[in-house]
């Protein structure tokens, strides 16, 4: 029996297979024009099928990971090229670490501190070194070392026999969703180009350091300009949500392929009702309200707001809208990475056919 998109249960979140698969393939392409690899990020979707995905569609390094239980799941996935890109302090995640290198022969590391690098080569040995990128600092203070002592940690990795350095981080968060195109690349060529400076006198020195890794969906148009540039680390470009489909992104356009399906719960006022996903279905991004689609279209004069509370979501539109208890609307959420964590699973859909389900085992893994 066919099962429709009218069937499933609210809220849900579905993933347009055309629209994902168009996304995959204009990244991939847009990469390939500019002679850089993708390094897709797994944080934005926790799915293993769509990481396989990524890889199989081409041009790929591997793949990212925010957290060592992203990766330990990835690796049990069958996926071997994993790149974890927040540094590790904690002695009991550092020795899961070493479990993991032994498992995967593609497991990458990032480092911004001496004693991290001290407590990576006491779980790491000659016969099976572990590969580890300097994290630099874009000026945003969160993780990474600045710049300027950037070349001074590489150098110390060095003088472990357990350890392998072999490239260079720079992700500039803060400027993703900077919302003028020309502002954001403008910044993110300043900080990526300080970054290929660290690389560049630790490549020359150093002949294992061959990655230059870093960027995001919102800055790659400008990063994949930087000639040292060996991979970009995007994510949401396979998804898409609110706060990036409000920026420009140059001449690449992605689509919305995540969507959810909400279902209206009450409707007893003129331009405005009250559907089934609230703060427990749709994480709270200040100024990107989800979208909905409606007739295959974003409809902008409707907007969501989150002050219904955790169960419930506030739709409001224009008074000579109607809605009924019953109806359902897609919205298009505010912020993918987060919002994806909060569900088990992703209903596949062509059209107004669920075509298949696709787990999100990497939900929760905050560790």
């Amino acid at each position: 029996m066919k099962m429709l998109k009218s069937m499933l249960d609210t809220p849900c979140l579905i993933l347009d297979i055309d629209l994902f698969e168009k996304n995959l393939t204009i990244m991939r392409d847009f990469a390939m024009q500019h002679g850089k690899k993708l390094r897709p990020h797994a944080k934005t979707h926790k799915c293993p099928e769509i990481a396989r995905r990524q890889l199989r569609c081409g041009n790929c390094a591997g793949v990212c990971a925010a957290k060592l239980s992203e990766a330990e799941l990835l690796a049990d996935a069958g996926i071997n090229d994993i790149l974890i890109t927040s540094p590790l302090s904690d002695p009991g995640k550092i020795a899961r670490a070493g479990v993991l290198n032994s498992k995967i022969s593609g497991l990458m590391l990032t480092v911004d501190h001496p004693e991290q690098v001290k407590m990576l080569a006491d779980h790491a040995s000659k016969e099976n070194p572990l590969d580890v990128l300097v994290d630099t600092d874009p000026e945003f203070g969160r993780t990474g070392i600045p710049f300027d002592r950037a070349v001074e940690l590489g150098r110390f990795i060095t003088s472990f026999p357990q350890l392998r350095l072999v490239g260079v981080q720079c992700y500039a968060g803060h400027l993703q969703h900077i919302p003028d195109f020309q502002e954001r690349c403008a910044a993110s060529s300043r900080l990526m180009s300080a970054g290929a400076e660290v690389f560049k006198m630790l490549n020359h020195e150093i002949d294992t350091c061959r990655i230059f890794t870093g960027t995001g969906t919102g800055t790659a148009p400008a990063d994949v300009l930087i000639p040292e540039v060996t991979d970009i680390q995007v994510g949401s470009y396979c998804l898409m949500d609110a706060e990036y489909l409000a920026i420009g992104h140059g001449s690449v356009n992605f689509q919305p392929a995540l969507r959810m399906i909400s279902g209206v719960v009450s409707a007893n006022h003129a331009g405005h009702a009250t559907i089934d996903a609230g703060t427990k279905a749709i994480y709270v991004t200040p100024g990107a309200p989800a979208l909905v689609i409606a007739g295959g279209q974003v409809q902008r004069e409707f907007s969501y707001s989150w002050d219904f509370g955790d169960e419930h979501g506030h739709l409001l539109f224009p008074e000579t809208v109607s809605l009924q208890p019953g109806e359902r609307v897609e919205l298009i959420v505010s912020h993918c990475d987060p919002t994806v964590n909060l569900f088990d699973e992703l209903w596949i859909v062509r059209g107004d056919e669920v075509i298949d389900r696709w787990d999100i085992a990497l939900r929760g893994c905050c560790r």
